[in-house]
């Protein structure tokens, strides 16, 4: 197929090769910013391939890169027809460079997503994966299969051979979620090799049985084992990606998109990222991925941050090219607006991201002009973008850390059916970010720590010695899940009170005189515990004098039950609040928000890098530059306009700057505080609006 321009699309694009900087060579561009995933029904036809590089020359200089989908539908196609596809997208992106835009691959599907579109997708007598059931799906084969893995070495070889800056590996490679598969893989090879690699024979159906058989250590021992298995299959397609690109492109940059589906995998993002350096250790990209498809429900994208946060904290350090990913499926503005895009991506820079890969356009072969305006709140924002990428860098975030480490996922269902049954330890991460929601800055890191939080069974991945060394010498907040989990560990002292009776109806907690509590001593919250939920309360009996009580509960006629929150100070100095009524809802409330700051406060001594002074739903990322230097992103996470934003940074700084998402710097008089703090405040900002306080010393 032809392509050609016209000459007014000639003379813009010369604009934006104006206006962009001189482009990067191959790989070694670390200055993408801005980038757009683009469907294949956008470039394998001239006419709309043109129509695409007409919509980004209307504002030039926005998209510092575009990556070309591979497929339409998300499963593995035939070779024959991605050879036909690599001699295109080699004229497609050498067009895209000439409008000043870098260029490279996404293949949409490796392993295979889902079962879709068999008609004409790959169909070979290859293994596909098996969950623990012995089902199968028509389009998702074994990651650990020879002839699979021939298929990879081929597929992207052929897509090299078009002469990508960097090819995307998409987050198919994955073990877990093939629909109607779950959990993979069961298949003969996958046991055979999972029981040499332990040295005992498993069926499926006695591997699945010993997963949930023997004491709690063997439980968890043979379930790391899995995942380690796991993340070895992982590691053999991206160890044959490598290969092949590096083989035919060797200055390509290999990427490799994930999510949460990882747990399953073990998370080995350093051994990975080896992996696909390949021998010459080249440079890596990573885009971390989530769903949050529209405005229904806005704190998604806030969680999508932490989601998004953790898995970065991960990436080694230098990995420099951290995209995340935006996408808007079904791509209806009427459904996310241009708004929220543009400020999400700022966020996600917030949570450690340095770039944004946009997947926001049409999927369909009809026209762009409906997505002008997210082109242009891009362009807009892309300032802001800049300064969030210069200032933060991939800076530590630092702040209060729901705990798990790449064994997390073994801790689920504890008691029960493995690997399919309930997430309540890998789960547990996600309600400990609710802290967020109250303006306590959380983070990402074991390393960048102020304060701990133990949800569910997590802390049983970390292992005894680990979780006596925090309760010993750090600040932990639990739930009585945790509790209970420590106890299992023989370790409940620590936290010096033992789960009690539980209340499953009509609980109130009532907060008590202590200094935590500040003037809200007496103040209550009523859950209402007869509600759909059914979330029952638990008791709180001390076992150290060193107890402090920071809530009761009482019932509807005012009569004391027991303990519901207490506080407890360690010989060595190890701090420890364990919450027995609704520890993760329903603290939005005046009075149990500013406990929950003041708690945070307390177990961190002193060290948490801001307090938001404001009773305001405010979610700060406190960054850490450099020395003497505070960075916190603030997002406004209400649809309520607020006029300034009171902060406490700890540290002695003389310099503030406040960046609206304008990119506007407004300079800021530093206030008087405690000693080692100051006090700031915030111009106004707008519901679902961004901005950036700089403090240096």
């Amino acid at each position: 197929m032809k392509t050609t321009l016209t000459r007014r699309q000639f003379a813009q694009s010369a604009l934006v090769l104006h206006a962009m900087p001189p482009a990067s060579k191959g790989a070694g561009r670390n200055d993408t910013l801005v980038a757009f995933r683009i469907s294949t029904y956008h470039w394998v036809d001239d006419r709309r391939f043109d129509a695409l590089l007409a919509f980004f020359a209307k504002y030039p200089g926005t998209a510092d890169e575009l990556a070309f989908f591979t497929g339409v539908t998300h499963i593995p196609r035939p070779l024959e027809e991605m050879e036909r596809f690599s001699k295109l997208l080699e004229k497609r992106m050498t067009a895209a460079r000439q409008a000043g835009m870098g260029a490279g691959i996404n293949v949409l599907a490796t392993i295979g997503h889902l079962d879709e579109n068999l008609e004409t997708s790959l169909n070979e007598s290859w293994q596909r994966v098996v969950d623990p059931r012995g089902r199968q799906p028509k389009g998702s084969y074994c990651p650990c299969g020879r002839e699979f893995l021939g298929y990879v070495d081929k597929l992207y070889a052929t897509m090299a051979q078009a002469g990508p800056e960097f090819i995307w590996v998409d987050d198919d490679v994955r073990t877990m979620h093939h629909p109607p598969v779950q959990y993979a893989c069961f298949c003969g090879d996958c046991l055979r090799r999972f029981s040499e690699q332990t040295g005992r024979n498993f069926t499926r159906e006695a591997l699945v049985k010993a997963f949930s058989s023997g004491t709690l250590e063997e439980r968890l021992e043979l379930r790391r084992q899995w995942l380690d298995h796991n993340r070895s299959g992982i590691d053999g397609v991206l160890r044959a990606v490598e290969q092949a690109v590096h083989r035919v492109k060797p200055d390509a940059a290999v990427g490799l998109m994930c999510g949460g589906s990882l747990y399953y995998d073990r998370f080995d993002h350093p051994g990975w990222t080896k992996t696909m350096a390949g021998p010459e250790n080249r440079p890596v990209r990573y885009r971390p991925g989530g769903g949050f498809y529209n405005e229904e429900r806005m704190v998604e994208f806030v969680e999508k941050a932490h989601h998004l946060g953790s898995q970065i904290a991960a990436f080694p350090p230098q990995v420099q090219i951290i995209q995340s990913e935006i996408e808007n499926f079904p791509y209806d503005l009427l459904r996310k607006s241009a708004w929220t895009t543009a400020v999400e991506a700022a966020t996600y820079q917030g949570a450690g991201a340095t770039g944004t890969a946009f997947n926001v356009l049409s999927q369909r072969p009809d026209p762009l002009d409906e997505y002008e305006p997210i082109l242009r709140r891009v362009r807009d924002a892309k300032p802001f973008y800049a300064t969030l990428r210069a200032e933060l860098g991939r800076s530590p975030v630092i702040g209060v850390w729901p705990a798990w480490n790449n064994d997390i996922f073994a801790a689920n269902s504890i008691e029960g059916r493995w690997p399919d049954g309930s997430h309540d330890a890998s789960a547990g991460v996600s309600r400990g970010f609710v802290l967020s929601e109250l303006g306590i800055p959380v983070c990402y890191d074991r390393k960048d720590a102020v304060v701990t939080v133990f949800s569910g069974p997590a802390l049983l991945a970390l292992g005894r010695d680990e979780v006596r060394t925090m309760l010993l010498r750090g600040g932990v907040l639990m739930d009585v899940a945790a509790l209970e989990a420590l106890e299992s560990l023989g370790l409940g002292e620590l936290a010096g009170v033992r789960p009690g009776k539980k209340v499953v109806k009509d609980g109130i907690e009532q907060l008590t005189k202590h200094p935590a509590n500040g003037k809200f001593a007496g103040y209550s919250r009523d859950c209402r515990q007869s509600f759909s939920w059914n979330e029952p309360a638990t008791l709180l009996e001390p076992r150290s004098p060193n107890v402090t009580v920071m809530a009761k509960l009482i019932d509807y006629q005012d009569r004391e039950l027991g303990n519901s929150m207490t506080a407890y100070e360690s010989s060595l100095g190890g701090r420890v609040v364990v919450a027995g009524y609704f520890p993760w809802s329903q603290l939005h409330n005046f009075a149990k928000s500013s406990q929950m700051k003041a708690v945070c406060d307390w177990l961190s001594r002193g060290r948490m890098p801001v307090v938001v002074d404001s009773f305001a739903r405010i979610h700060v990322w406190a960054r850490k530059p450099g020395p003497g230097k505070l960075a916190c992103v603030v997002l406004n996470g209400s649809q309520e306009p607020l006029q300034t934003i009171r902060l406490r940074l700890r540290g002695q700084y003389s310099k503030l700057e406040w960046v609206t998402f304008e990119n506007r710097r407004i300079a800021l008089k530093p206030g008087g505080g405690a000693a080692g703090e100051v006090r700031a405040s915030t111009p106004p900002l707008a519901a679902w609006n961004i901005g950036l306080l700089l403090a240096s010393a």
